[in-house]
């Protein structure tokens, strides 16, 4: 199953996209996208039978060539063959149950995903009278799309990205991280962006594109979701960023750092000659589990770490071509202007962005924890 997700996933960015191609009209036949994945399944299942078909003649063979006098070694055979049964019967079972949790995730980011973009164009098919007006008035701002040299953090608030800068010596200690969560577009050291969504919906993200139309378009990117990685990966696909770098840490760092009652904490920290905080640990700090899944159904460049040295990692993916909002910026163009018979995907921007100037003034907070296609009257 190492590289079905991994052709999977297109085909359901792909097939998401079309219903936004076609007006929201039609289904995606979530069916089709997975059954590959049950195929994959039914095959080794196939196979695991047919194994077990093969020891049990062995045994049987075996079993019949032993006399009665060698009633020690008919016994002994017999428990081998037993605990080789259950232990088979156990990683069957461990691989299925991995299978269903999987297939189950995926499943269920799809149908989030299939939501959200009915939701948008839902939106918007509201006929607007004054729109040509208001396509006018975008247009006139002659926003010019660029990129720059910065490296962008990214994911719901709460999920790390303050903790990693400050393991990277390149941020100040965040404090009720856990509970609040980064919610400002931050600079820090002219080095790293970082910004806290509300979640995982196209709503979301085109706004965070909004912000990039006017601040220029990272260079690069590392998202920060947990176990649930399929979301992140297909609504970002739908909007044709791909391949990100990828940190998912365990939601009890704090608790292992500091913990309450005067307890050993179970991280250590020693800095080393960048200031870069290093642990004994990183299982402790990271999902590695997580990593695992990314890793074996490539769902981009494999996870990092704060140990990991991020602008060689960066120029490395510099250097082979890999640009996760390069076919972004080629909708785009070079600059953002908006027509009559636009994509879902413009037509929405050119909304946002009207909203952004319009009703929250160009007021980032504001505008990335309320902004909705709603205001676009």
């Amino acid at each position: 199953m190492e590289k079905i997700v991994s052709l999977i996933l297109p085909v359901a960015i792909d097939a998401i996209r079309s219903i936004m191609g076609g007006g929201g009209s039609r289904e995606v036949d979530v069916g089709a996208i997975t059954r590959p994945l049950q195929e994959e399944m039914a095959r080794r299942e196939q196979e695991y039978q047919t194994q077990r078909q093969r020891d049990n003649e062995f045994f049987q063979q075996r079993f019949q060539q032993l006399t009665s006098t060698n009633a020690a070694e008919r016994q002994r055979l017999q428990q081998d063959f037993q605990r080789e049964k259950e232990h088979r019967d156990r990683e069957r079972q461990a691989e299925q149950k991995r299978h269903d949790e999987e297939l189950q995730q995926l499943r269920q980011a799809m149908k989030v995903s299939q939501e959200e973009v009915q939701k948008v164009n839902d939106q918007l098919q509201r006929p607007i009278k004054d729109r040509e007006e208001k396509m006018e008035f975008v247009n006139n701002l002659k926003l010019p799309i660029r990129q720059t040299d910065s490296l962008l953090l990214l994911g719901p608030k709460g999920l790390g990205k303050s903790t990693f800068l400050w393991l990277l010596n390149k941020g100040p200690k965040p404090e009720q991280s856990l509970l609040d969560g980064t919610v400002e577009f931050l600079h820090v050291n002219g080095f790293v962006d970082s910004i806290g969504l509300n979640g995982w919906t196209q709503e979301e993200l085109l706004k965070l594109l909004v912000l990039m139309i006017y601040d220029g378009i990272p260079k690069d990117l590392i998202i920060f979701a947990n176990d649930r990685i399929y979301q992140p990966i297909l609504t970002l696909g739908l909007l044709g960023v791909n391949n990100p770098m990828s940190v998912i840490m365990s939601s009890v760092f704090w608790n292992n750092l500091e913990p309450e009652d005067g307890n050993e904490p179970l991280i250590h920290l020693k800095d080393d000659d960048k200031g870069v905080r290093r642990v004994d640990h990183l299982g402790r700090v990271y999902n590695l589990k997580v990593y695992e899944k990314i890793m074996k159904h490539q769902l981009g460049t494999l996870p990092i770490t704060h140990h990991d040295d991020l602008e060689e990692l960066v120029e490395k993916r510099e250097k082979a071509g890999i640009q996760p909002f390069r076919f972004m910026m080629d909708d785009l163009g070079q600059q953002f202007h908006v027509e009559m018979d636009n994509s879902p995907n413009m037509e929405a921007l050119f909304r946002f962005i009207y909203i952004y100037e319009k009703k929250y003034a160009k007021d980032r907070l504001k505008f990335m924890n309320n902004a909705s296609l709603q205001d676009f009257k």
